[in-house]
């Protein structure tokens, strides 16, 4: 993989570990306060897409963290906020927490195993696409010891990491950003709900 490369992705999925401020500011704010950041956030973002889209603008180093097929659609960092302001919005802190965290840490993982490490392409037949088992592997543990760390059930966090690493896994064309917290946080809050009622 060239270094070149290696350094774009690196760059790209580094914006990402935001959600580390995230966690930090629900903790020591409130839902209330998180909520509003994000929104204000997401004003801002869509008000930049809107000249780099419509106006057909080169913001100053934004331009360049795009992957080709985003030229022309709106760039992850939007689903990333959509995702985290339904995971807090509708799951508890814990859930809302680690669902936000694998979106980060686990698909890091897949990422940069995938390029430097990725030999077995086995997900071509059934996902239609060209991500390795080595990714995939990598992103599940990363997954499951941040469902460990955060929210403490391992039955939750297996589940959790499932869904987070399956729906990175199978989604081609809808971002990631936004289904990983969506998908594991949804099923994280409901194996939770059904350990409490059984």
């Amino acid at each position: 993989m060239p270094s070149r490369e290696v350094v774009f992705e690196v760059l790209r999925k580094s914006v990402h570990l935001v959600s580390i401020f995230i966690v930090l500011i629900y903790e020591l704010f409130g839902k209330e306060t998180i909520l509003w950041v994000l929104m204000l956030f997401l004003v801002v973002v869509l008000f930049l897409e809107y000249f780099r889209l419509e106006q057909g603008m080169k913001i100053p180093f934004f331009y360049m963290m795009y992957r080709e097929h985003e030229a022309d659609s709106c760039g992850g960092h939007i689903f990333f906020a959509l995702g985290a302001i339904a995971a807090i919005s509708l799951f508890n802190r814990e859930i809302a927490y680690a669902a936000i965290l694998m979106t980060t840490f686990g698909d890091l993982a897949a990422a940069l195993i995938g390029k430097f490490y990725g030999k077995k392409r086995i997900f071509k037949k059934i996902f239609k696409n060209d991500k390795s088992l080595e990714g995939s592997a990598s992103e599940f543990i990363i997954d499951l010891l941040v469902g460990l760390v955060i929210v403490g059930d391992p039955f939750v966090s297996l589940v959790m990491a499932f869904f987070a690493t399956l729906t990175e896994t199978a989604v081609n064309q809808i971002d990631d950003n936004l289904v990983i917290p969506v998908f594991s946080g949804f099923f994280g809050q409901m194996t939770l709900l059904l350990l409490v009622y059984l």
